[in-house]
């Protein structure tokens, strides 16, 4: 029995070992195109912005439907604001792209569009469509942006997310919308990089953009983003993705004692000696600036002996008291006034530094 058991084992060691299982066709091209991208450019290495990236990259990639790929997020040291996806899930952001995004929602959507460009195949389905030469012209021309290199690829380089054919870029777009639902992300995101990229198009127009009729143009993408939003319920409220009207509380020492100043933008629009009230006062302001409100929305009234009230429309932001007009060492009327214009103004500056900016 004992030679038996011995005579059986040795055959087992003798039969070959199990192959290991085969490497997805995707995955192999896109670990080739990625070993070729990474030659050609040059890595940006910064912690911090590494560190960003794979955070939000790996947020998006976890609900994409297809979790299991070898996803990994990388930035290239390149100007132009763009990103690309190889096939299998290797993506990769430029260096410009991190100053162009306004808020991690922002890098989040563009991820996002990313990831469902390899999710649902759409770089092996372009190579089919072509030729792996033509590919690679492709993804260097996006990254680039080399008006030569677009023409041969036929995209439209001057353009962010944009390059693949008319049905591509709509599912990419409006997967993207669907996988920011099931993230902390805003899905409005989508909606205001694009409303941006628009906005570049009309003040520099693309070159020859006739010839790439099978490509959606930007207009196209925002009106059926926004259709998207819309039909999912979900509200056009642009101000966490585009980062704007920044509003926040910060504790100071003052003679006194600590006092909490309600910052919007860097500016402080009161003072109070309430830590609560500050808060309070946060939250309502919060809830105003999602409405993009005018200037002209604020205004400062009377509201009974010893408290004067700033009003946004018919929201009550801020309840100017005796004892804060004391605080500030002028009369009541006067300090609500003041802080009514010190929103007046943040508003209004706000307002004017987007109409350049987009």
């Amino acid at each position: 029995m004992i030679r038996a058991l011995a005579a059986a084992l040795a055959v087992l060691a003798a039969l070959p070992a199990p192959a290991a299982p085969q490497e997805p066709e995707e995955v192999r091209l896109g670990r080739i195109y990625a070993r070729r991208l990474e030659a050609q450019y040059r890595l940006v290495s910064d912690p911090a912005a590494v560190a960003r990236v794979v955070r939000v990259g790996q947020v998006v990639a976890a609900v994409s439907g297809r979790p299991e790929l070898p996803y990994t997020f990388r930035i290239l040291d390149l100007e132009p604001p763009n990103a690309v996806s190889l096939p299998g899930g290797f993506i990769y952001v430029t260096r410009g792209l991190l100053g162009f995004v306004r808020s991690d929602h922002e890098l989040a959507a563009v991820l996002a569009h990313e990831v469902a460009h390899a999710a649902h195949g759409h770089q092996m389905e372009m190579i089919r469509r072509g030729t792996e030469a033509s590919f690679w012209t492709f993804v260097v021309a996006v990254l680039t942006r080399d008006a030569v290199l677009a023409q041969g690829a036929q995209l439209l380089a001057g353009s962010l997310l944009s390059g693949y054919t008319r049905e591509l870029e709509r599912d990419a777009d409006l997967t993207a919308v669907e996988i920011l639902t099931r993230t902390p992300y805003t899905p409005v995101a989508v909606l205001t990089i694009l409303e941006r990229l628009a906005r570049e198009e009309r003040l520099r127009p693309p070159v020859n953009a006739g010839a790439f009729r099978d490509h959606p143009t930007t207009a196209e993408r925002v009106a059926y983003v926004t259709a998207e939003l819309r039909r999912r319920g979900i509200p056009l409220v642009r101000r966490p993705a585009a980062n704007y009207l920044r509003v926040a509380m910060r504790v100071v020492g003052g003679p006194g004692g600590e006092v909490a100043e309600v910052v919007v933008n860097d500016t402080v629009v009161v003072r109070l000696a309430d830590v609560d009230r500050a808060r309070t006062v946060v939250a309502r302001l919060d809830r105003f600036f999602d409405t993009d409100p005018d200037p002209g929305q604020v205004s400062a009234l009377p509201a009974g002996p010893g408290a004067w009230e700033i009003v946004g429309g018919a929201q009550l932001l801020v309840t100017v008291t005796a004892a804060d007009a004391a605080a500030l060492g002028m009369p009541l009327a006067e300090a609500a006034r003041q802080v009514a214009a010190r929103l007046q103004w943040v508003i209004r500056e706000d307002l004017r530094q987007r109409q350049f900016t987009g």
